[in-house]
C-alpha cells in the first residue's frame, strides 16, 4: 500500500480545447504524473501534488484533492464502488478518508477464536491484502465500521493493529 493524491483538473466552459493542451503539455514537463484517470492526475509526492496544484490554480482549471492509497495488484476486493477505482492502467486505489486498514497479531488467542474472529469479519470488510512469506494479511474495511471490527475482534482476545485509520 502507498500513499498517493489524486488532484482533479475541472475545464472551465468557453475555453478554446488549445488551452486544454497546453495546460496538459505544461503538466507533462513539469509534474511527474504516477498515473491518470480521465480528469484526475495521480502523483506519489506532496511535492508532486503541490506543483500540480500551482499549474491548475494558475489555469482557473483546479478541482477537488484526494488522498489515496495504492494497492498492491494482490489486493482481493468485493466491490470498489465508493470507496475507491481502478485506473485505465489497471492499478487499484481507494480513497483514503472513506477506509481503514488493519492486521491481526500474529499467533495470538486460539486457532477456534481466529478463525471465529475472520469469519464474523468476512461479512463487514471491503477486501484484503492477502498475506505475504513476511507479513500478516491486511483487512480492509468501511471506516464507520471501524468500531465494530475492534468489538469483534476484542470478543476473540485477539489484538489489531490499525495500519491506516483517520478519525
Amino acid at each position: 500500500m502507498r500513499h498517493m493524491y489524486g488532484v482533479e483538473l475541472q475545464v472551465p466552459a468557453g475555453k478554446l480545447p488549445g488551452f486544454y493542451a497546453q495546460v496538459i503539455h505544461k503538466i507533462g514537463d513539469h509534474v511527474n504524473v504516477f498515473d491518470r484517470d480521465k480528469l484526475l492526475f495521480i502523483v506519489g509526492t506532496t511535492e508532486e501534488r503541490e506543483k500540480l496544484e500551482a499549474i491548475l490554480t494558475k489555469s482557473s482549471m483546479m478541482g477537488d484533492i484526494f488522498s489515496l492509497l495504492l494497492l498492491p495488484a494482490s489486493a482481493e476486493l468485493a466491490h470498489l464502488d465508493d470507496s475507491g477505482f481502478i485506473s485505465p492502467n489497471e492499478n487499484m486505489y481507494l480513497y483514503a478518508e472513506n477506509v481503514s486498514m488493519f492486521t491481526l497479531t500474529a499467533g495470538s488467542g486460539s486457532v477456534q477464536d481466529r478463525w471465529a474472529a475472520i469469519e464474523q469479519l468476512q461479512e463487514h470488510l471491503l477486501g484484503m491484502i492477502p498475506q505475504t512469506d513476511d507479513e500478516a494479511p491486511v483487512y480492509i474495511i468501511d471506516r464507520n465500521l471501524a468500531e465494530l471490527a475492534e468489538g469483534i475482534v476484542r470478543a476473540y482476545q485477539i489484538p489489531l493493529t490499525w495500519l491506516h485509520h483517520e478519525s
